[in-house]
């Protein structure tokens, strides 16, 4: 067992030292530093079975050290070694990545072994699933662009027979309309494998910590709404949060909703986006969430498909009353799972809907 130890003590350097002898017999070696980064420069560059660090060092306090192993890409385990009263420290970067923490007060040579044993089961299990998750998103691009390709062509080859045909002045009206069914078929399965590929990455993409300014989503999904929109469309929307995510995925959850706003109504679509925070009170503790609603002026959903919409694929309408892929509502519900979010729904026909984002 090679073991990294990261200590600037030296009475808790010596007493680390003789527990890892104990846990891990006398073929166990130890390389010891005294800052942090001198020991992640060994990390970087020497092949260890675990890392074992001190939250305060001479070139790095808790906080700084915290950062920096919330950041760090190894596929090392790391136990973190906290006073007592740091446990909160501790569990908070299990979350961020670390395999686990020990406190040295508690510290003797039969925990020491079992936790450096899990530690290394849980990495290696975690290494594996990054892994895949990693094939799974590079195999859902290449399916993508697999798919995309020969409806492309088929796009372009209609365009050139069309083109041949109208000069030849062969063309009536019908033949016009059966032009126009293909572009639509071709636009709806381009539309079908985007929508695929939003579905399946969500779920392997991970939330993220980036902080996300919904009054600037919605700014940049403005422009684009209109341009699109055969009508007027008007939002009004109140000061909203800054939240914690992943940018990219919170943008794709509010283009659907608005999107499904504008696109299931039958006249000139009024959009209110509406901002609170909710306390939420529990046996076992309280909190506090944001809570965005999108009301809009559609067409409404009957009560009893109201549980099915969320379902991949699940249409209420048919490719010719309205466009879509029957994946919108279900990448928003991945989204919120994802970002430990919850979406909620009401709707009536004929009177809108209204969707409801919780985030923590």
């Amino acid at each position: 067992m090679k073991v990294l130890l990261i200590e600037d003590n030296p009475d808790h350097l010596e007493l680390i030292i003789e527990c890892c002898y104990g846990a891990f017999t006398d073929s166990c070696q130890v390389e010891t530093f005294d800052t942090l980064s001198a020991g992640l420069a060994a990390l970087g560059s020497s092949i260890f079975d675990i890392a074992l660090i001190d939250l305060s060092l001479p070139d790095s306090n808790i906080e700084a050290t915290t950062q920096t192993l919330k950041q760090l890409q190894t596929t090392v385990p790391i136990i973190v070694l906290t006073s007592l009263q740091d446990g909160e420290v501790g569990r908070q970067l299990i979350k961020d990545g670390a395999q686990d923490f020990l406190p040295k007060g508690s510290l003797h040579d039969t925990l020491l072994q079992r936790m450096a044993l899990y530690a290394i089961e849980r990495k290696h299990h975690q290494v594996q699933l990054e892994n895949r998750t990693l094939d799974q998103q590079t195999f859902c691009r290449s399916l993508s662009h697999d798919f995309k390709a020969p409806i492309r062509n088929v796009g372009q080859l209609t365009s050139l027979l069309k083109d041949r045909l109208t000069d030849r002045q062969v063309l009536d009206s019908e033949d016009h309309n059966l032009f126009e069914k293909i572009e639509n078929r071709l636009h709806t399965m381009n539309r079908l494998v985007e929508g695929l590929y939003d579905y399946i990455l969500t779920d392997h993409i991970s939330a993220g910590n980036e902080l996300v300014d919904l009054n600037q989503i919605i700014i940049e999904l403005k422009p684009i709404l209109f341009n699109d929109a055969k009508t007027q469309v008007s939002i009004h929307c109140d000061n909203l949060p800054i939240i914690h995510g992943n940018r990219a995925q919170i943008f794709m959850l509010v283009q659907n909703i608005l999107e499904n706003a504008i696109k299931y109504c039958e006249q000139e679509p009024v959009i209110t986006i509406t901002y609170e925070v909710i306390h939420v009170k529990t046996k076992l503790n309280e909190y506090l969430l944001h809570q965005i609603k999108i009301c809009d002026n559609g067409i409404g959903i009957e009560t009893r498909f109201i549980n099915e919409i969320f379902e991949p694929f699940r249409r209420l309408h048919s490719e010719s009353e309205y466009r879509g892929t029957g994946l919108g509502l279900s990448t928003v519900k991945r989204i919120m799972k994802n970002h430990n979010g919850k979406v909620l729904i009401e709707s009536e026909k004929n009177k809108g809907t209204c969707i409801t984002l919780q985030f923590p």
